[in-house]
């Protein structure tokens, strides 16, 4: 499968989650380690009436768990969201240097590495 049919697989999930400021603060959060609501509050700058339907859809996609008081990511969540955050690190890369990537001769980078 490539990527574009896995796109169009998962795009429903991948939406919610790149769309979503509050989903994605979350998650980059909780790859951190875990966090108690009122410190999502304060990292998000967001109400718990606002985090707290967030934290259920990301609880419904097994993304995250409860445990004493504290979210965390599952396994699958660890996944996803360093995945994410590698995604932005990417980006935010391309961005900072554009004009070195622009002018430079990558198609000798080996794809995996790029």
């Amino acid at each position: 499968m490539n990527s574009f049919e896995i796109y169009n697989e998962i795009e429903d999930n991948l939406q919610a989650i790149y769309r979503s400021r509050l989903l994605t603060e979350i998650l980059l959060s909780l790859n951190d380690s875990s966090r108690k609501l009122s410190q999502l509050r304060e990292i998000t700058g967001s109400t718990s009436q606002a985090i707290i339907p967030k934290l259920r859809k990301l609880e419904e996609d097994h993304l995250i768990e409860t445990k004493e008081r504290e979210y965390c990511l599952t396994p699958v969540g660890k996944i996803v969201a360093s995945g994410v955050a590698d995604s932005f690190a990417t980006v935010g890369t391309v961005n900072k240097f554009k004009y070195f990537w622009s002018t430079h001769y990558i198609e000798g980078i080996p794809t995996p590495l790029l």
